[in-house]
């Protein structure tokens, strides 16, 4: 959804340059189906974040120009800014906000990339502590395995992604 409200930040667009803008920039990472896509965009009408209306072409059929809402951007930008929560949703919502500041050329990347450090960190150490705790030797190896997935991302958010929000 915040994706679709993202490509839209730019100006109106019909669903087909939406998909464009979506494949092409957040390609590895994220992939939307056509249908997919009009399904959230006929979500996000009815939630009143995006309007639409039909533009009419002298040779080709209409299509349906899609416009963000004035809630939407701020519903956006609150997104945007927020560290991801859930570690299951760095590879998807982290990426995909990286890309949002970099495409439309906003600040407050470092601010974001410093957030989400500060926050799995905090979800790290937390982890460490009941790995600390724990008796079973099975949910000892489950908390190893996730500290270790945190220390990768980590890792990767201190050396790749301050370098990347650093050069946008």
């Amino acid at each position: 959804m915040y994706a679709i409200l993202g490509a839209l930040m730019s100006g109106p667009k019909h669903g087909y340059e939406i998909l464009q803008l979506l494949e092409t920039g957040l390609g590895p990472a994220w992939s939307v189906s056509t249908s997919q896509l009009y399904v959230l965009l006929k979500r996000l009408e009815k939630e009143r974040l995006v309007s639409s209306r039909l533009q009419t072409q002298d040779t080709r059929p209409s299509k349906r120009v899609f416009s963000l809402m004035p809630t939407a951007e701020k519903k956006f930008f609150d997104w945007l800014k927020s560290p991801t929560d859930h570690v299951r949703d760095l590879r998807i919502e982290f990426l995909a906000k990286l890309f949002f500041f970099r495409n439309l050329g906003l600040q407050g990347g470092n601010a974001l990339v410093d957030a989400q450090i500060a926050l799995l960190k905090q979800v790290k150490d937390g982890l460490i502590e009941k790995r600390r705790a724990e008796r079973d030797d099975y949910n000892r190896l489950v908390y190893g395995f996730r500290v270790s997935t945190l220390t990768a991302w980590l890792n990767w958010l201190e050396e790749e992604a301050v370098v990347f929000v650093k050069s946008g």
